[in-house]
């Protein structure tokens, strides 16, 4: 089974065993296996076999490293760079409101602009305005 973690809930029995909770495609599952406790987080893709034992589903086996460091470090990454690009787009578009360019156009230049933004967020340099 493949899925991302949407939730993850840490939970321990009465006499004090810890497992975790993780919601994948709308469904739980639950991990007791100790090596990986504390290492999956939300939004990290997962691959996974379980068995059902009454009206639970328990994972017997996690493909990959138990860490996942890497992985969660590359969506983090991911994620930054979109809300970067999203927040530059967001501020071209605020320069841009009330503008006279013909509607056709401004998608256009928003988008340039946001890159101009994006590039100077990222420290590589501001180019002087063209004529």
């Amino acid at each position: 089974m493949k899925g991302e973690v949407e939730k993850v809930w840490k939970n321990e029995t009465e006499d004090g065993r810890k497992y975790e909770v993780f919601q994948i495609s709308g469904e739980r599952y639950s991990l007791w296996e100790e090596n990986y406790l504390d290492k999956i987080q939300e939004g990290q893709a997962l691959e996974f076999d379980f068995r059902e034992s009454g009206d639970f589903k328990n994972i017997t086996k996690i493909y990959g490293e138990p860490d996942g460091s890497e992985r969660n470090q590359e969506y983090d990454d991911k994620r930054v760079k979109r809300i970067i690009k999203m927040s530059c787009l967001r501020s071209a578009s605020k320069v841009l409101t009330g503008s006279r360019i013909p509607y056709d156009s401004r998608a256009d230049k928003t988008i340039e602009i946001a890159k101009r933004f994006e590039k100077y967020v990222d420290d590589e340099g501001f180019d002087e305005p063209e004529d």
